[in-house]
């Protein structure tokens, strides 16, 4: 099996850099999904000014609203946040990663459709790691295509 190389060096890991990843992934999330300052800071548990200021990456966020992000958008909004923290990972092994993930999800949503036909809001908490790991395994493959074009 042939291994790919990075196209690229990795990035540093800077204040810049973590405030101008956390700052381009939300005023993507903002764009695409048409979402208003207002209702940005209303998702993170912040005024309307402050969020604006994450998505121009002028302000620092703290845990807590970094945890509210996350769990809003996943991967979404911290992806490149999470590439700076962890590293690039060889793109075969992450390519495995990701159809691992999806096989998982894919085989419990099989298995609670034969069972009672519904998934319900029980299977997603039963499941919730699974369907948010099959999430980020596609946001992954997603991410390499680039930004996404909105008209």
């Amino acid at each position: 099996m042939q291994h790919r190389q990075s196209t690229g060096p990795r990035a540093v890991f800077s204040a810049s850099n973590v405030l101008a990843a956390l700052g381009e992934a939300l005023a993507q999330i903002k764009h695409e999904d048409r979402l208003t300052y207002g209702d940005l800071g209303a998702v993170l548990g912040k005024s309307e000014d402050q969020a604006a200021k994450y998505c121009d990456g002028t302000a620092t966020m703290d845990a807590i609203t970094l945890a509210r992000g996350r769990r809003e958008w996943g991967s979404r909004f911290t992806g490149p946040y999470d590439r700076l923290c962890i590293g690039i990972i060889a793109e075969t092994q992450a390519d495995f990663a990701c159809m691992t993930r999806m096989a998982k999800v894919m085989h419990a949503v099989a298995a609670a459709l034969e069972s009672d036909g519904v998934l319900d809001a029980a299977f997603a908490v039963e499941h919730r790691s699974e369907l948010e790991n099959a999430g980020d395994a596609i946001a992954a493959i997603l991410r390499k295509a680039g930004p996404k074009v909105v008209a």
